[in-house]
């Protein structure tokens, strides 16, 4: 069954974010937790912010995480994003994409304002026909699969024909919730490539690599 539709995922496929996220990190970090050291936090990219230092501080007090959240959207949306950088050939491949007449859509944890200005500011919003975001309706998406089911539900979409790129296992796992396919980004922060648990049928050890598999 042809490809006729693709979902990618934002972070860490279509672009670099950690500098900009390491940055308003450490922001947030000097607000709450003066003298706290950063973490690699290379490891940790993919999920919402808030699990992020969850996992990577560890942090468990739900009011130190809120905190450290809300100080982390404060720069993260002022300043953070702009640090954000394109991975090589992003632009180009897109543009290859939907001459085809595949329709594309950006599925992401990101919320819904860092994810558009990223977009806007590399003009890569216009290869886009959705972009899917946890915090885009009420009550927010509780995972990346559920918002993959609400959206090949509303597109009545046939999963066969699907393609979702992504570095990570939770990628990897709307994928198969959906019963789409599966490309792993290698270049990534998740390394879906190495520990999904669901299948993965293409790797992608460079963006470009995407027009050989279509």
């Amino acid at each position: 069954m042809p490809i006729t539709q693709l979902f990618f995922d934002l972070d860490g496929t279509l672009v670099d974010s950690l500098p900009g996220i390491a940055f308003s990190v450490e922001a947030a970090l000097a607000q709450v937790s003066p003298g706290r050291r950063m973490p690699d936090l290379l490891p940790f990219i993919g999920p919402p912010v808030r699990e992020i230092f969850r996992r990577a501080l560890p942090e468990d007090d739900p009011e130190i995480l809120s905190r450290l959240e809300q100080f982390f959207r404060a720069s993260y949306n002022s300043e953070g994003w702009r640090k954000t950088r394109t991975y090589p050939g992003v632009e180009k491949v897109l543009a290859q994409v939907c001459q085809t007449g595949r329709i594309c859509r950006v599925l992401t944890n990101k919320p819904k304002q860092p994810s558009h200005a990223i977009l806007q500011n590399f003009s890569l919003d216009r290869f886009f026909r959705e972009v899917i975001t946890p915090d885009m309706r009420t009550p927010p998406y509780s995972s990346k699969a559920e918002a993959a089911a609400d959206a090949c539900q509303r597109n009545a979409l046939v999963g066969g024909e699907v393609l979702l790129v992504g570095d990570s296992a939770d990628d990897g796992a709307a994928a198969a919730a959906c019963g789409f396919k599966f490309a792993a980004a290698t270049f990534g922060y998740g390394r879906a490539f190495e520990s999904c648990p669901t299948p993965v049928h293409y790797r992608l050890e460079q963006f470009e690599d995407l027009l050989h598999i279509l």
